[in-house]
C-alpha cells in the first residue's frame, strides 16, 4: 500500500469515527432530555405523594418514574463510555495520520 493509499484509508477511518461521535452526541443529548423529564416527573410525584399523604396511586407513579429515571441514567453512562472509546480511537487514528 502506498503512502497516499494509506493516508486515504486513515482519513476514511477518521471520518467514520467522527460520524460515530456525532451520532453518539445526538443520542446523548436525547437521553439527557429524557433523563431531565424523568427527573422532573420524580419531583412532581414526590410532591403529589407528600400532598396526598401516601396514596397508593401516587406511590406507584413515583416508583415508575424513578425506574424510568434510573434507566435513562444508565443510558447516559453507556453513552459516556461509548463516547470515551470513540474519542480514544479518534486520537489513535490522528496519531497514525500525523506519523504518516
Amino acid at each position: 500500500m502506498t503512502d497516499t493509499q494509506q493516508l486515504r484509508s486513515l482519513l476514511g477511518e477518521r471520518l467514520e469515527i467522527v460520524q460515530e461521535i456525532t451520532r453518539l452526541n445526538a443520542r446523548q443529548l436525547q437521553n439527557r432530555q429524557l433523563f431531565s423529564g424523568f427527573e422532573l416527573e420524580v419531583m412532581l410525584c414526590e410532591r403529589d405523594l407528600a400532598q396526598a399523604g401516601g396514596a397508593a396511586a401516587a406511590a406507584d407513579r413515583l416508583e415508575q418514574a424513578r425506574a424510568q429515571r434510573d434507566t435513562a441514567e444508565a443510558r447516559l453512562a453507556e453513552d459516556d463510555r461509548e463516547l470515551m472509546e470513540s474519542h480514544r480511537r479518534l486520537d489513535a487514528v490522528d496519531r497514525r495520520i500525523s506519523e504518516s
